[in-house]
């Protein structure tokens, strides 16, 4: 139980870090648009509101001074004509009140149907309808403006009220109120649509936004996880995994260099394992005799003259063998781990200083190609070449000449060293590029200068190849591609 807490938890802190809760992390602030846009909904609707209430009091304030300032007097509850000529174009209800908050005229044209049916007191004054109740109209009352929201009596619609007292300019004493009512329903109205057209923006952007994001989490994490339980699988060992992702885009590219590094790796392990066993069995056959000497040697061997003379021949011999083995296996070794070919060199003047380091009476060298400078390694170029001239020299009959050649083909540039001497079997031509593999190893050979001649082909770019017949000799050859050539003429 414990364990599983533990692996519940490490899943819940590893969740920030996985690419799709990124994504929907992403796109859900895209979601936060539409619903700050409800927010500023909220605000908006108040301002609305409050330059609602500011028109009202504006109304109302235009309608006190012309009260004030009429020489005849207040005459309130013969004001309602005035009211309706006010209010025919603003969507507003204006009404009159007296001190005692009784309304004694209204812009509302049924008012006067009623004041009709109620009868009249105080000299001919309507019946007062009071609404002295109200806060706004107290608040007015008592010299202050008041302002009120509320629904109507006979219908569910909101109105906003605004009281603004009527007040004697010297003594300062309220005389009445003009009050003043209006719907705010255009408003609710007008907010409600904004509100549902925000909301299904809300919830079309919340749909988009989880169906994309979960599109590019599922194309884009499921094969990265796909490649780390493969890349998982292979580092323990289980070569055979690929990914095989046949996709367009940057991850079908990093399935195709993962697939291509995991071929590399799988060839190198298995070239690593046919070294190994070609160098034991090559360090096997001298180690052994050496071992054989010494013994008898140890046994007796050494008091006859001859025999000590013989088997320490043995493992002279032995040891040489062995330290010219250790010396290609470095010498192949640098060329394997060979550095970025990125040097530009002199490919003519190497070539003639690889002729002449030989000081061999036959060598002839035949440069004939317009590339005199290319871009590969000096050192491992040198001993391709090295071991060539060296392995023509070795096998050339004594006095014929040996032909260092470099000319151009059509893939690149080729160099070619020929020699006469004995031709190469039909058997041995597809062997003798094989590592260790020599038909000179009494007379010293390793078997590895040639196989050092085609890693360092592969190296750059190239090709080797060899044509070998009684009648016109032995060439042996290497192509490097005109692609890492700088070309003078």
């Amino acid at each position: 139980m414990t364990s599983s807490a533990d692996g519940l938890v490490a899943r819940l802190r590893a969740l920030p870090n996985r690419i799709w809760v990124r994504f929907l992390a992403v796109h859900l602030l895209l979601v936060a648009v539409p619903v700050a846009g409800i927010s500023f909904a909220r605000f908006y609707e108040r301002e609305m509101l409050r330059a609602q209430e500011q028109d009202m009091v504006h109304q109302a304030e235009v309608l006190r001074q012309m009260l004030l300032s009429d020489e005849t007097g207040l005459r309130l509850p013969e004001r309602s004509a005035l009211l309706r000529d006010i209010s025919e174009d603003t969507r507003a209800r204006l009404r009159l009140l007296d001190a005692q908050g009784n309304v004694v005229a209204d812009s509302y044209a049924r008012w006067e149907e009623v004041v009709e049916e109620s009868g009249s007191v105080d000299g001919g004054v309507p019946a007062p309808s009071t609404m002295a109740a109200r806060v706004e109209i107290q608040r007015a009352l008592e010299g202050r403006y008041g302002s009120h929201m509320r629904f109507g009596t006979d219908t569910n619609l909101l109105f906003l009220c605004s009281a603004l007292p009527i007040m004697a300019p010297r003594t300062k004493t309220v005389l009445g109120v003009v009050y003043v009512t209006r719907s705010t329903t255009p408003v609710w109205a007008a907010m409600h649509r904004l509100r549902i057209s925000l909301l299904r923006v809300l919830l079309a952007s919340l749909l988009f936004s989880t169906i994309i994001s979960l599109f590019l989490a599922t194309t884009i994490s499921r094969p990265l996880s796909r490649l780390t339980r493969v890349a998982t699988a292979i580092a323990r060992g289980d070569r055979s995994q690929r990914l095989h992702l046949d996709r367009p885009d940057e991850i079908g590219e990093l399935a195709r260099a993962f697939d291509v590094m995991a071929h590399t790796l799988d060839e190198r392990a298995r070239y690593v394992a046919e070294l190994s066993a070609n160098i034991s069995h090559e360090f096997k056959s001298p180690l052994t005799s050496m071992r054989g000497a010494a013994e008898l040697l140890l046994e007796g061997a050494a008091d006859d003259p001859a025999a000590r003379t013989r088997f320490l021949r043995n493992i002279l011999g032995d040891v040489h063998r062995l330290d010219r083995l250790v010396t290609r296996l470095l010498e192949l070794s640098r060329v394997e781990a060979a550095p970025e070919l990125d040097e530009v060199l002199d490919y003519r003047s190497l070539v003639e200083a690889e002729v002449a380091r030989r000081n061999h009476p036959s060598l002839r060298l035949e440069y004939v190609s317009r590339c005199t400078r290319l871009r590969g390694h000096r050192g491992h170029l040198a001993s391709a070449l090295g071991n060539l001239v060296d392995n023509a020299v070795q096998h050339a009959t004594p006095g014929t000449p040996i032909t260092v050649r470099v000319d151009d083909v059509e893939e690149g540039l080729r160099t070619s060293v020929h020699n006469h001497g004995p031709a190469i079997s039909p058997a041995n031509l597809p062997r003798i590029w094989d590592r260790f593999f020599t038909t000179r190893s009494e007379q010293g050979g390793t078997g590895l200068g040639l196989p050092i001649v085609a890693s360092v082909m592969r190296a750059h770019g190239g090709t080797v190849g060899v044509v070998s017949t009684v009648e016109a000799g032995t060439t042996f050859s290497f192509q490097l591609p005109r692609v890492e050539m700088s070309l003078t003429v």
